[in-house]
């Protein structure tokens, strides 16, 4: 074969140059100086014979060639991933490194348990965990900076076609708050006479909230706090002092979350739920270890 392959560690800064829109912060971003980078961009085109990017003296704009090769190379990487990981392994599933994502909203609550659990089960598995929204999580998987994630669904659609997922388990969410109001909902089945902003809720970013409010059926907006939290831990700390209601997961509540004496936790009509779940890359070498660890984590929800 005559063909001359393109150079991974140039794709690497490519999909850097993508990234960051900038190519002093791209070079930084790979450890090498611009010049570096900017040459090694200069070579990709070289070798593949068209232009992935349109230069003026201040500014580039990815071409439309550009950005498709940005998508394959993006591919190539992962791949090329997989298979130093899948080597070092020695191809068996229960070795390896996993660079695990996960939401807030479940990290605290299973993570530490997932660790117990692998060290003992799958000891030749290292694990390394990242914590970050579901947004993020899926553009690091997207992109190769870790290897799997645990969010709830549903999920973007633009990212449905790219990832496999495996069901974990089904979380069931609570009602937790002051005793007389979760007394008031659970008297007359819903909302309509609670007081104006007494319902506590986490920040847009968490999906938790868009599941609370779907699931819980609470479309009543006068009723929601303007306050919204970053944390579980903050959101109750607002729903103790204002004597108000929030949402949490079982798996929050198992952990003791909720055990307050001001707080009363109560089970919701229709016994509403998040589906927990692992997403991977589609067509990963490693779909066998990701398995091992996706049933290791469901049997801790048993």
């Amino acid at each position: 074969m005559n063909t001359h392959l393109p150079n991974l560690k140039h794709l690497q800064y490519l999909l850097a140059l993508n990234e960051h829109q900038h190519f002093h912060r791209a070079a930084d971003a790979c450890f090498v100086s611009q010049s570096t980078l900017s040459s090694a961009i200069i070579k990709l085109e070289q070798l593949l014979d068209c232009q992935l990017i349109e230069r003026d003296h201040k500014s580039f704009v990815f071409t439309a060639h550009g950005k498709a090769v940005v998508k394959m190379a993006e591919q190539l990487i992962h791949n090329a991933t997989d298979l130093v990981e899948f080597s070092r392994s020695q191809g068996l599933a229960g070795k390896g490194h996993i660079y695990l994502g996960c939401i807030p909203t479940i990290a605290p609550f299973l993570l530490t348990d997932v660790i117990s659990a692998s060290s003992q089960q799958l000891p030749d598995i290292e694990l390394f965990i990242k914590e970050a929204p579901t947004e993020v999580l899926l553009e690091q998987l997207a992109n190769g900076d870790i290897d799997i994630a645990i969010l709830a669904l549903p999920i973007d659609n633009k990212y449905s076609n790219s990832f496999k997922q495996t069901h974990l388990c089904q979380d069931p969410l609570y009602l937790v708050g002051d005793e007389i109001l979760t007394e008031q909902v659970s008297k007359d089945g819903g909302y309509k006479n609670i007081p104006a902003e007494s319902v506590f809720l986490l920040s847009d970013e968490h999906c938790l909230t868009e599941h609370a409010l779907s699931a819980c059926k609470l479309v009543e907006q006068s009723k929601i706090n303007p306050f919204s939290a970053t944390s579980i831990a903050t959101l109750l700390q607002m729903t103790i002092h204002h004597q108000g209601l929030t949402f949490l997961p079982e798996m929050a509540i198992n952990k003791g979350v909720a055990g307050h004496a001001y707080l009363r936790v109560m089970a919701m009509k229709g016994k509403p739920y998040r589906d927990i779940a692992m997403l991977e890359r589609k067509g990963s070498l490693r779909t066998e270890t990701f398995k091992l660890l996706a049933t290791l984590i469901s049997e801790l929800f048993n």
